[in-house]
């Protein structure tokens, strides 16, 4: 130790402890965070070849930019930006606490220090000292200060003090931030985000956990318009194969379930399935088909007034074909060009195995050297539930650290730390009053309680 200054305040102390270092973490978390969210995260590299080319791509890789807030750099600079606000924090907090836990103040009173206040006062009471010492006492309490005597009869001295509490809206906040980074931090890496898309009567089943979620029922609200209101899903959640917990959710209300939430966030319908098809038997010696037949999906159904059957094996909601690989594929989710694949059957016999087109009839025959041929008429779409996923173990911790900053900005904005000087000396026949203060902040608080104070103590 060098004359009073501990031996761990050193050159590295006060770089942790320096505010310069504070915002340059800050403003670096910033950049690199929007750089984050411009290149997107834990994607395949391929992805960002595509995107960036293939010198970006190494560049992105070798700096972690594709997981950028798991990367080692940026949980170095939150560990950097935590040690800063609790060296800060054990820099600051220590003469507040003494100051709090002891108000009286230290050495022998001097009135001269009243009249080195910015705000301070004289008057001259005509009553006693004692009674105008029992009426500063009463102004004081009346206006919630806390207070110590000092002196004798016809010589008293006051030390007054209110809100000193408010002097640890600094330190509040800096816990607040802790537990901030440090929410986030565990959210980082014990949760997990994602995506998936479920079919009715479909199940998903979650990483590092016990249960999965069933979609049992999808639908869309309308208003009287046509337009879309709110579209939902009815989930269950299979445990131990039981159902042990069924709801709706609509976007903003999800299911939450031992710390996962599920988020209803989008629809659509499947481009590899359909709920049924509806196809029609056209006979060669008619003009019009007859009336469409629901063949539900990898259903074998009878079509009446003929001798076969179908069952629906495909379907492509963009037909498109690939003559290389020999591959039928959808080239968009849309149903830009339907298709359905058939297994017709002649009794038991399989006949043939058509694709028929709803927008192309009759371009090729389902029921080869026959009379009757099928139609395709229309289908009713499978839809999907887009589910987002969130688990968040640090969304408590978070949210413990709002609450403490919300204290903490409570006590900084609205807690005013205010300290009052008073001499009572007997002059004689009267008494003089000298009082003064200082607050750290929102000097018109002070003046208005010095007036108060003072126009107790002066009233009749």
């Amino acid at each position: 130790m060098e004359g009073n200054k501990p031996w761990y305040k050193g050159s590295i102390w006060y770089f942790l402890n320096s505010l310069k270092l504070t915002l340059t973490v800050l403003i670096t978390l910033a950049v690199v965070s929007i750089f984050g969210t411009v290149v997107e995260q834990n994607q395949p590299v391929e992805n960002y070849v595509a995107a960036y080319g293939e010198k970006w791509t190494k560049f992105i890789v070798y700096v972690h930019a594709n997981d950028l807030f798991h990367s080692w750099w940026f949980l170095a600079l939150l560990t950097l930006l935590a040690v800063n606000i609790i060296v800060c924090t054990f820099e600051r907090f220590p003469p507040k606490w003494k100051s709090l836990l002891n108000h009286k103040p230290e050495g022998k009173f001097d009135s001269k220090l009243i009249e080195r206040f910015s705000n301070n006062q004289t008057v001259t009471v005509s009553a006693g000292s004692d009674a105008v010492k029992a009426r500063m006492e009463a102004a004081l309490r009346k206006k919630k200060f806390k207070f110590v005597t000092l002196g004798s009869r016809g010589d008293w001295c006051f030390y007054a003090w209110k809100g000193a509490v408010g002097r640890l809206g600094s330190d509040f906040t800096h816990i607040s931030l802790l537990l901030i980074l440090l929410g986030a931090i565990v959210g980082s890496f014990a949760g997990y985000k994602d995506y998936k898309a479920v079919y009715v009567g479909g199940t998903l089943s979650m990483p590092k956990a016990d249960f999965e979620v069933k979609l049992n029922k999808f639908w869309i609200d309308y208003y009287e318009s046509g337009q879309i209101r709110q579209y939902n899903s009815l989930l269950s959640v299979i445990e131990n194969g039981k159902e042990v917990m069924q709801k709706q959710i609509w976007v903003n209300e999800p299911l939450y379930y031992k710390g996962v939430r599920f988020y209803q966030s989008s629809y659509g319908m499947a481009w590899s399935k359909v709920e049924d098809a509806r196809l029609s038997l056209k006979k060669k010696n008619k003009d019009t088909p007859e009336k469409p037949v629901v063949i539900p999906w990898e259903t074998l159904t009878k079509i009446p007034d003929s001798k076969y059957s179908v069952k629906v094996v495909g379907y492509t909601a963009d037909f498109a074909y690939d003559e290389k690989t020999n591959q039928v594929y959808s080239k968009s989710p849309e149903a830009s060009n339907p298709a359905v694949r058939l297994e017709v059957y002649e009794g038991d016999r399989l006949v043939s195995t058509p694709w028929l087109f709803m927008k192309y009839p009759g371009i090729f025959p389902a029921i080869p050297n026959a009379d009757d041929d099928l139609v395709f008429v229309t289908f009713k779409p499978t839809m999907y539930s887009g589910l987002s996923i969130n688990k968040d173990p640090g969304t408590n911790i978070v949210w413990a650290g709002s609450i403490v900053m919300g204290i903490g900005f409570y006590l900084a904005f609205f807690v005013f730390h205010r300290r009052i000087w008073v001499q009572v000396k007997d002059s004689g026949k009267s008494t003089e009053v000298k009082i003064g203060g200082m607050i750290n902040k929102n000097n018109f608080v002070l003046e208005k309680d010095l007036k108060e104070i003072v126009d107790s103590v002066t009233s009749d």
